[in-house]
């Protein structure tokens, strides 16, 4: 925690983060929820599956955060959309909309998913840039475990 806890300090516009993380700092007065106009939950039907439920109602019920009638934006993906989360964007959400893009299950026929497999994390680096500079157009790189890649890769492409 000690490396966020820096960042933090230092201001910061958006934050990423788990419910168990957020909560704790919240609970340390390190971060507020006040200011907080746009809610993201990415995965949110994986958090309801993992328990995190009455963490992430507390983190937006409780801890200072706007509601959607005062101006927060909430957004809410995933892969399914269970009753158990279709009650969740109720709760959370001023006028509840659900979009659905392509096929539950199937990537759309706009995304191209392209898997590199290395041998070790010192080549992950490499190839992410390697396969950044061939594509034209948006890339967005999904990893498991941040931590056990690297810190954060900026990269400036032309």
């Amino acid at each position: 925690a000690r490396p966020q806890l820096q960042a933090l300090s230092l201001g910061t516009e958006i934050v990423v983060a788990t419910p168990g993380r957020l909560s704790d700092f919240i609970e340390r007065g390190v971060i507020t929820m006040k200011h907080v106009n746009y809610l993201v939950l990415d995965e949110a039907d994986r958090m309801l599956d993992m328990g995190f439920e009455p963490q992430v109602r507390h983190i937006v019920e409780q801890c200072g955060m706007k509601t959607s009638a005062e101006g927060r934006q909430s957004m809410m993906f995933s892969a399914t959309f269970p009753p158990s989360m279709r009650r969740l964007a109720a709760d959370f959400t001023h006028r509840y909309v659900w979009l659905s893009i392509g096929r539950v299950g199937s990537a759309t026929t706009n995304v191209t998913q392209t898997v590199e497999p290395v041998k070790n994390v010192a080549e992950k680096f490499k190839a992410l840039e390697s396969a950044l500079h061939r594509v034209d157009g948006q890339t967005i790189v999904f990893v498991r475990n941040s931590a056990a890649v690297a810190p954060p890769l900026w990269l400036s492409l032309p």
